[in-house]
């Protein structure tokens, strides 16, 4: 469904909409950003409209669930939130108490870490780990929050072995080293809503000079889709301000791990050396 073609859909007449249903159509017409923090029963108590006539709005508008329905809405909405509109509409629900944060926050990671498990696509997956495998180098583009992954994807490829360079900022500086990255690297660019300008820029200029690009993202209609060869998506929602990475992290690890036992022999021998280097310069206590 196209977006405008849906919020339409929200109140046709086709509908054959009662009173409550037209309420709650209207409510949500106007507020659809918020749905994506709240449950039934939050729209029950806002709109004076009982679960069961939600129920049927949802039924009657195609979903067969409200869950259903607002993972719908959270796709397009999450694009348009600014950081003031998550940490006003994620104050609805919650009592300012450690507790009710903590299970709040923990158990969005979870969901997160859930809906991977339920929509892991390996087809595509093994995809990349081949691209991976063979290329002589890996370039990794995060920028941002996202740079926390960036910079931790180079630590974990360098450590078993595998050349890597993280590009944090789309700053000139990133770029003096261009010239001497081998072409047939494989780019992994790594971008979640609302998806960093610097980021598309960056990836954009290795596009165009002809590199394979690999895009962890989440969300097909991503702004690194159209410029990926191989385009993997996560769940990966939040809310309040920050951000949730349980998921890009638990990408980045299977993927160290799987090419860890692909060349068990290789991995070893660059995992001794590393251990050595950490002995001798004393990098840990």
């Amino acid at each position: 469904m196209e977006n405008i073609n849906f919020f339409d859909r929200l109140t046709d007449s086709s509908l054959t909409l009662n009173k409550y249903e037209t309420r709650l159509a209207e409510y949500i017409k106007e507020n659809y950003k918020k749905i994506s923090f709240l449950d039934m029963m939050d729209i029950s108590k806002i709109t004076s409209v009982d679960l069961e006539h939600i129920t049927s709005y949802i039924n009657k508008v195609g979903f067969s669930d409200y869950e259903s329905f607002r993972n719908f809405i959270r796709e397009f909405a999450m694009l348009e939130l600014k950081s003031t509109d998550r940490f006003e509409f994620s104050l609805v629900n919650v009592n300012p108490k450690i507790n009710n944060i903590k299970n709040l926050i923990i158990n969005k990671e979870i969901s997160n870490l859930n809906k991977m498990m339920e929509n892991f696509d390996e087809s595509v997956f093994y995809s990349i780990i081949e691209e991976i495998y063979k290329a002589p180098e890996i370039i990794i583009i995060g920028t941002r929050s996202s740079s926390v992954i960036a910079i931790y994807a180079e630590q974990m490829f360098n450590k078993l072995g595998k050349k890597a360079t993280k590009i944090i900022s789309d700053g000139t500086d990133s770029f003096n080293k261009f010239s001497l990255f081998d072409h047939d690297s494989i780019v992994i660019s790594i971008a979640f809503a609302r998806y960093p300008k610097e980021t598309i820029r960056v990836t954009n200029f290795f596009k165009k000079n002809n590199f394979k690009i690999v895009s962890i993202t989440d969300n097909i209609m991503s702004p690194l889709t159209p410029l990926s060869d191989i385009t993997f998506t996560i769940p990966c929602e939040s809310i309040s301000i920050t951000d949730f990475y349980a998921t890009p992290f638990s990408v980045i690890n299977i993927i160290i791990v799987l090419l860890s036992q692909l060349d068990k022999e290789g991995s070893i021998s660059y995992l001794n050396k590393f251990e050595t280097t950490a002995k001798d310069y004393g990098f840990y206590f």
